[in-house]
């Protein structure tokens, strides 16, 4: 297996620290907030080369705001302005995983906080737009992997079987799909299951506990979960995401502990590494 963390959950920590955390609890990548103009792709180069960590995908930002659709990136609305602005943003964010030479761009179809259908043929306009950013996907060499996530925060692809039917319809090369942990434990029966049906298309895992915290500290079964990943031959990445405790209170991650972001780090590595080593 291979392990990153993203580094969306740190905040404005700043980057050389969190390069600094992965090497010292032994991360072979980093997952990458996909906010391009953040960076400074020398440094990113020049960090990853002085620690020995790859980029191993970028982690697509996808809001959704009610008020003002332009606000967001919503790659299925009804509005073909609000699509463009969501498709440049995907094209940039494909290119800066190329210069990076992460293999997976992270896409919620929809827009993160959408929870309630704006049109009948949401779908049907996603299903259209990401065939478009195909070609780029290819061209670039990073694959776009669409995430279904929990009814609470989107309402279009909640569960391995809306992911599949997603990708499935596109039918494009450059598009797969990926999974979390963490929405699959409110959204799937089965989890480690639901990744045996993902099979073939399977090419990323975010991970974080029921609780979204580390591994360990939720119900999650994580031995079936890397049993089922052996199972089918998984050779994409385990990206954690566990967020501390008091993050949805905080929102300003800033204001939280960094020694947490250490522990929380240590143990989702430690913990899966014990299981694959186990199963």
């Amino acid at each position: 297996m291979k392990y990153a963390i993203s580094n969306w959950i740190y905040g404005e920590e700043l980057i050389e620290k969190t390069f600094e955390r992965l090497k010292k609890f032994g991360y072979d990548g980093i997952e990458i907030k996909g906010e391009p103009e953040s960076y400074d792709i020398k440094q990113l180069k020049d960090l990853m080369l002085s620690y020995q960590i790859e980029a191993a995908s970028i982690c697509g930002m996808w809001p959704w705001d009610p008020s003002d659709h332009m606000k967001s990136r919503d790659l299925a609305n009804p509005s073909g302005r609000v699509r463009d602005k969501a498709i440049k943003y995907a094209e940039s964010a494909l290119e800066f995983g190329n210069k990076l030479g992460a293999k997976v761009l992270v896409c919620v179809v929809g827009g993160c906080g959408k929870t309630k259908k704006i049109h009948d043929k949401e779908w049907q306009y996603a299903v259209e737009t990401v065939k478009g950013l195909s070609k780029k996907a290819v061209d670039t060499g990073v694959t776009i992997a669409i995430e279904p996530i929990n009814r609470y925060e989107l309402y279009l692809l909640n569960n391995v079987h809306d992911g599949l039917k997603f990708v499935e319809e596109v039918n494009r090369e450059g598009i797969k799909l990926m999974l979390d942990t963490f929405h699959m434990n409110i959204e799937e029966a089965n989890p480690a299951a639901s990744i045996r049906i993902a099979r073939k298309h399977l090419v990323h895992l975010h991970v974080g506990d029921s609780n979204r915290q580390s591994v360990g500290r939720g119900h999650i079964n994580f031995k079936e979960i890397i049993r089922s990943l052996k199972e089918i031959g998984f050779k994409g990445y385990l990206a954690m995401e566990p967020l501390p405790p008091t993050a949805a209170d905080v929102y300003d991650l800033s204001q939280l502990d960094p020694d947490i972001f250490d522990l929380y780090a240590e143990e989702c590595i430690t913990q899966l590494k014990y299981f694959e080593k186990v199963t």
